[in-house]
């Protein structure tokens, strides 16, 4: 586990990351003092948690939050302050937790076993392409490395296919739903298969075969080939059902109003 620990007082820091150690011992911790050191840290591991001291000089820990969100948009948030008249404003962030000072190493401990997001442990799928689409639409490969796509639209017609839940589609629905294109024409065809031809081509360089098929011009998702959160909580999965927070796929429009995201709504999860 990786955690985000920021406050601009020194001893209060210090106590934050030694109550963190106690409480989570494995973790790789990275503390700062100024928001200013967090937006120049370099580095692409995602943040699982964060404890934020909330008045921490010009740049809020709310404002923190926002940036942080935009790289880990998992990370379990807890507000740590001395400041109660601010819990309106951080409540809009949905933190996972808000702790007021002085706080005991009880509090801490009552964050982590409350998470609003929670780390699922390696199972039989592990080798499998993993797909998240609760909150951002994320892949990740091998050692649990996000994949990188060469195209942002070739990623955008995956998430497409995912969402359609291994039901063929055609180039055209693909231009229609995605691309926003009502004139289906022979050049947006060609656009399209090479789109495809690009994404298979980066999810078959990333180590994994037989995800995208295609047959009798029609593209689908091999379900069989991926561990995906959106599968899971369709078959019941009561794991996958603790990691949904009211949030699918929110890069996509058009996944507002899909037919899974009525089906998330008609079992009863709301947006």
């Amino acid at each position: 586990m990786k955690i985000l620990a920021i406050d601009d007082e020194r001893f209060a820091l210090q106590l934050l990351v030694d109550t963190l150690h106690k409480v989570c011992p494995e973790a790789e911790i990275v503390s700062f003092r100024r928001p200013s050191q967090f937006m120049e840290y370099d580095n692409s591991e995602p943040f699982d948690a964060a404890f934020l001291d909330i008045r921490i000089g010009q740049m809020s820990g709310i404002q923190v939050a926002i940036e942080l969100k935009k790289h880990s948009p998992m990370c379990n948030i807890v507000f740590v302050t001395s400041y109660s008249e601010y819990a309106f404003a951080a409540i809009q962030m949905r933190p996972s937790g808000y702790i007021m000072k002085p706080y005991t190493e009880e509090d801490i401990r009552n964050e982590f076993n409350n998470f609003r997001y929670t780390t699922q442990p390696e199972d039989k799928n592990s080798d499998k392409l993993k797909i998240r689409t609760f909150g951002n639409f994320r892949v990740f490969g091998k050692d649990d490395a996000p994949l990188k796509f060469s195209r942002t639209i070739s990623k955008e017609i995956f998430a497409y296919l995912i969402d359609q839940c291994g039901y063929p589609v055609t180039s055209k629905e693909i231009a229609a739903d995605v691309l926003e294109v009502e004139d289906f024409d022979r050049p947006t065809s060609k656009k399209i298969s090479q789109y495809v031809s690009d994404l298979i081509k980066d999810i078959e360089n990333a180590g994994f075969h037989n995800v995208i098929i295609k047959q009798n011009r029609q593209i689908l998702v091999n379900k069989e080939a991926v561990d995906c959160d959106l599968y899971d909580l369709f078959a019941g999965d009561t794991a996958a059902f603790n990691t949904y927070h009211g949030e699918y796929m929110i890069d996509y429009s058009w996944a507002e109003i899909s037919d899974s995201a009525e089906r998330i709504k008609s079992l009863g999860y709301k947006f």
